[in-house]
């Protein structure tokens, strides 16, 4: 399900942030996104420049470190499949549901350390709250169950 708002989002300044069909645009932005990463074409991250992201894993500045990240993910996952499942936009702002599908068969580098492929098969729900600006993502943040994940991966935090 996909629910856009495409009138004009009037701008504290009165201008319409780039005209009428931006949430459309976006949404579309997003589904196209989804489906080049997780084929491993970062080449055509939406992603400004100067953009920031952040996710259960850390925060992210510029294209830069923003697509390292995705490389990352995709070491440790390089098959899968995603699907957009729901998403709700309004001008610039668009919220996104994504299901992940998986198997961890590469090392996944963390802040915490490697973890070495487990041959695990990983569902993950997450949620991606863009902010677009000029076409291109300028903030987002993404959120999914990190307990969950882990637990997938037949990973256990000790107890104290």
């Amino acid at each position: 399900m996909t629910l856009t708002q495409d009138k004009p989002v009037v701008a504290q300044n009165g201008t319409n942030n780039g005209g009428i069909n931006n949430a459309a645009a976006n949404t579309a932005t997003i589904k196209q996104w989804v489906s080049a990463m997780v084929k491993g074409d970062l080449d055509k991250a939406p992603y400004a420049e100067d953009a920031e992201t952040s996710d259960p894993s850390g925060k992210y500045k510029g294209k830069t470190q923003i697509l390292q990240s995705f490389k990352v993910w995709k070491t440790a996952f390089p098959q899968g499949t995603a699907e957009v499942t729901n998403q709700i936009a309004q001008g610039d702002q668009v919220a996104t549901e994504v299901v992940y599908k998986a198997t961890h068969t590469g090392p996944l580098v963390a802040s915490t350390g490697t973890i070495p492929a487990t041959n695990k098969p990983i569902v993950l729900k997450t949620m991606l709250i863009s902010s677009f600006r000029n076409g291109l993502i300028q903030r987002e943040r993404t959120y999914f169950d990190q307990a969950d994940f882990m637990k997938q991966l037949g990973i256990t935090t000790p107890k104290p």
